[in-house]
């Protein structure tokens, strides 16, 4: 077995949808079909179902095993079930989200006053969480757990590092969307994003929406 565990920097976006492409897949393959493949990504890769969707190149060398030259329309039709480009507006660069779980966490994430306010800080140029929270002004405790959130949610992703003020290494992060929109309708809350532009040519999920 060869063991994957090791520390790669994945794609914020592919990172967001990796539990609905993993719940799609289970839905549409059914369980038993659902869990030899999980079962041959642990075996032959050392990880987990949903680690592998996180960084999908390796859960794409595994369907291929099931599924050969049909991988790439299951692939596809599992994002367009999660994402679409926009590509009547802004040249393709605003991504609308389909799936409700993640439009909610990314509604209610923007919606939240303190969350909100360190995606600002964040936009504006990369940070430690400390230096962010410090600026936001907000008591430490509350604000740490938003920032904690905002890490695992995906929203704001690690992309260097820094040294503190006593010498040591510090993550320094920065929002993962550049932009984000929201329309109210009547069926509840469209939900429109623009990924940073660093992040966009290497996710694997726009990649394969863009080809088509």
């Amino acid at each position: 077995m060869v063991n994957f565990k090791r520390k790669v920097k994945l794609n914020p976006l592919d990172v967001i949808i990796a539990k609905s492409v993993k719940d799609i897949l289970e839905e549409d393959l059914g369980n038993r079909t659902f869990k030899k493949i999980e079962k041959e990504i642990n075996q032959t890769l050392g990880i987990s179902m949903l680690e592998a969707a996180q960084d999908f190149s390796k859960l794409d060398l595994v369907l291929r095993k099931f599924f050969g030259n049909n991988v790439l329309r299951m692939e596809r039709r599992i994002f367009r079930r999660i994402v679409e480009l926009d590509k009547k507006n802004n040249g393709g660069s605003m991504i609308i989200i389909k799936d409700p779980q993640i439009t909610k966490m990314v509604f209610e994430s923007y919606g939240d006053p303190i969350k909100k306010i360190i995606l600002d800080i964040l936009l504006k140029e990369p940070k430690s969480i400390p230096q962010a929270i410090t600026k936001s002004k907000f008591p430490q405790a509350s604000a740490y757990r938003r920032a904690k959130e905002l890490i695992s949610d995906g929203l704001v992703t690690m992309v260097g590092h820094a040294k503190a003020s006593d010498g040591r290494k510090v993550n320094e992060y920065e929002t993962t969307f550049s932009r984000a929109k929201f329309d109210v309708q009547e069926k509840g809350v469209a939900v429109s994003v623009k990924l940073q532009n660093k992040f966009f040519n290497d996710s694997y999920a726009l990649n394969i929406l863009s080809a088509d």
